[in-house]
């Protein structure tokens, strides 16, 4: 199992988090509501968690974090370790014979990739929410959500992943300007819709294009190029 598939299968894992957050108290602090808090916190003289935080200095402490971050990945998809990654992707036999260890690769795969999402999600819960409960914050929609982005921006792109989360983020905007405030529609069928048009993009992108709007945008790029003369 490898690429989107696996991805669908670790989901499973899931279900298994959410009771460990339950059953452990450690996991919420031992709280009696099951709720934690982050307590405020500075960095550089600035308080960039808790209540009294400014919002422009979360926004740039979290821009500077994921700048950080993608110039990180970037480099590494281009050094040895990406290009392993993308060796046991493309085709793993193949790998193995000119000299890449497959258990090796897989295995630092899935330490860089969940150590990337666990700075995302001590962003979201430190920085963007300040206090919830594990279950609600981290539950199985969260991760469908995180899921739906890398299939419409593209798998196995950085550039796909801003572009996925964009799309989700603005769209959903986009139909209750459009829908409900402009058309008069009702909200409940504005949100149907938004569920429908998801579906449909999804289906699209898995059948039609897999590297999603990374991709479109590259085609898109090589078109102006050329433009207007395609010769």
């Amino acid at each position: 199992i490898k690429g989107f598939y696996l991805a669908v299968a670790t989901l499973a894992s899931q279900f298994f988090i959410v009771w460990l957050f339950n059953k452990v108290p450690w996991f919420f602090n031992y709280s009696a509501t099951g709720q934690i808090s982050v307590p405020p916190r500075q960095i550089f003289g600035f308080l960039v968690t808790g209540p009294d935080a400014s919002p422009a200095i979360t926004y740039l402490f979290t821009l500077t974090i994921v700048a950080i971050f993608a110039l990180l990945a970037k480099n590494m998809a281009r050094g040895n370790v990406g290009r392993s990654w993308m060796a046991i992707r493309d085709m793993d036999i193949a790998a193995e014979i000119i000299g890449i260890r497959p258990l090796k690769t897989k295995l630092i795969a899935f330490a860089v990739s969940s150590f990337y999402i666990g700075i995302a999600g001590a962003l979201l819960f430190a920085v963007w929410l300040g206090s919830a409960e594990p279950t609600e914050a981290f539950g199985i929609d969260q991760s469908f959500l995180i899921l739906f982005m890398i299939i419409i921006g593209g798998l196995g792109s950085i550039l796909g992943s801003f572009l996925g989360a964009a799309f989700m983020v603005l769209m959903p905007i986009f139909l209750k300007n459009f829908m409900v405030d402009g058309l008069g529609v009702q909200p409940a069928l504005s949100e149907h819709v938004q569920i429908m048009l998801m579906g449909a993009l999804i289906i699209f992108f898995l059948i039609v294009e897999p590297h999603g709007l990374a991709r479109l945008w590259q085609i898109a790029k090589e078109k102006l190029k050329i433009w207007p003369f395609p010769y």
